[in-house]
């Protein structure tokens, strides 16, 4: 590599631009400290990445220890989710979202979460914006 290419920019940035974040280990879910799961229900936590009131979104790691109906709801805004370990679907969707999976759920979707019989763990990245209906 060109040395003259390994120039950091040093002007400003522009204003009101958040500071980085970095999670080291955020996937590891297996190494995670208990501590950082916040509990939601019964054998369901999340373990929260980023909240941004400022800029209306959040990331978590969502983690569910049962099968069964979590809830019925829907986003003002899209979710992007990353399926980490086991499957789960929406009852009113064809599709299930499997380990290794990308998922898209468009803004305004009504849909009922459920884990199915037979998942031991379902461990999903959730990005989601805009407000959790």
């Amino acid at each position: 590599m060109d040395p003259d290419e390994r120039i950091p920019y040093r002007g400003e940035q522009p204003y009101g631009v958040s500071d980085d974040l970095v999670v080291l280990g955020a996937l590891d879910i297996d190494a995670s400290d208990e501590r950082l799961w916040v509990s939601q229900a019964r054998d369901v936590t999340f373990r929260p990445l980023l909240l941004s009131v400022s800029q209306g979104y959040f990331v978590n790691i969502l983690r569910v220890r049962r099968s069964g109906i979590l809830s019925r709801h829907r986003h003002a805004g899209p979710v992007h989710a990353l399926t980490l370990r086991g499957r789960w679907h929406y009852l009113e969707h064809d599709w299930w979202a499997e380990e290794g999976g990308y998922s898209f759920e468009p803004p305004g979707d009504i849909h009922t979460l459920e884990v199915p019989d037979g998942v031991e763990e379902m461990t999903t990245l959730f990005h989601v914006t805009g407000a959790y209906i």
